[in-house]
């Protein structure tokens, strides 16, 4: 599909009443010109990994000079469906979105592209079969990668340890499709390196709190353990966290994905707990929302339905470059 040139038809069928397609276009041009554009963004949440995500989509909104809305889903689907028909009611000119999930915001997405409305995913989307049809683009990390290249890391350390079966807990955020791929591509990393891995209890464990009791049980419950994989920064935060709780450390080790300043402090100051982390870039993907928002809404043509930010991973054998990380990000917003 030409996704430019279908919600093109959406605009004209509601809007071109009583003008020729061509005076449509031209007077488009001069309407993107001279008006203020506007952007609805809706996010996850306003911590952590979205915190950045909000900070960029901020940067992105303030460079271009455009009108930003903002609303707080808090991963409710309820409320990001009230958010969003409040957005496209207001006649905003794109929508920025992690949609709460991958089949019942459908009907949110789909409402904003009969509007007419473009809407741009970021970390997460619909499900492909629903995305294809109404969405313009989605900018993400590589997921599968993310969790593959900190597998990697922990498959070598216990080959340098000469540990052939290390026993694995797994906090996951499975409810979204990107925390799957995660884990997907971590597990085969490890089992690649370490054919005898065991793969324990394997729980949610992505919310502030509440992950450090699912990693206290599973430790306090499962002695075998030695090593805890998680799929977010809250999860990682959580298994570090939990160790100390059920007092196991120097007995289990870490690895995880996202960064924070919290998770920066826990590779300098516990390194033998947290091994690993694999960083996205949260406010690059902001901005780069924001890049692709506003290309749609001018009528651009979108090559890459999808854009794909880099990550970088953190070892805590390289405190330089967790310091460096953490002095780039004095706020404490990754």
């Amino acid at each position: 599909m030409n996704w430019s040139n279908e919600l093109l038809s959406v605009r004209r069928a509601g809007r071109a009443c009583a003008a020729s397609v061509i005076a449509l276009a031209a007077f488009s041009s001069v309407a993107f010109a001279q008006e203020e554009i506007s952007i609805g963004a809706l996010y996850l949440d306003a911590q952590g990994f979205y915190g950045g995500i909000k900070k960029g989509i901020e940067a992105g909104a303030s460079d271009e000079n455009l009108r930003l809305l903002g609303q707080n889903s808090q991963g409710d689907a309820s409320r990001e469906a009230q958010f969003a028909s409040t957005l496209i009611s207001s006649g905003v000119d794109a929508i920025i979105m992690s949609p709460v999930s991958a089949t019942a915001s459908v009907p949110v997405v789909r409402q904003a592209f009969e509007a007419g409305i473009p809407v741009i995913c970021y970390n997460t989307c619909i499900s492909d079969e629903f995305a294809k049809q109404y969405v313009a683009a989605l900018v993400t990390t590589d997921q599968y990668k993310l969790g593959h290249d900190v597998g990697v890391v922990a498959g070598q350390y216990f080959v340098d340890k000469g540990v052939t079966a290390p026993r694995f807990g797994i906090l996951n955020c499975d409810v979204y499709e990107a925390c799957v791929e995660r884990k997907a591509g971590f597990k085969a990393a490890v089992e690649e390196l370490v054919p005898g891995v065991i793969w324990g209890a394997d729980q949610a464990g992505f919310e502030p709190g509440k992950s450090t009791e699912t990693a206290t049980t599973m430790l306090t419950g499962d002695s075998e353990i030695v090593a805890m994989f998680a799929t977010t920064d809250n999860g990682t935060v959580g298994a570090v966290q939990g160790i100390q709780a059920s007092g196991r450390e120097g007995k289990v080790v870490v690895f995880g994905n996202d960064m924070s300043a919290q998770l920066a402090q826990y590779l300098i100051n516990s390194p033998d707990t947290l091994i690993a982390t694999n960083g996205q870039q949260p406010q690059e993907m902001g901005r780069d929302s924001i890049k692709v928002a506003l290309a749609a809404v001018r009528g651009e043509t979108i090559e890459n339905y999808l854009t794909t930010v880099p990550t970088e991973l953190f070892l805590s054998a390289n405190p330089d470059q967790v310091k460096a990380w953490l002095e780039a990000h004095a706020d404490g917003i990754p």
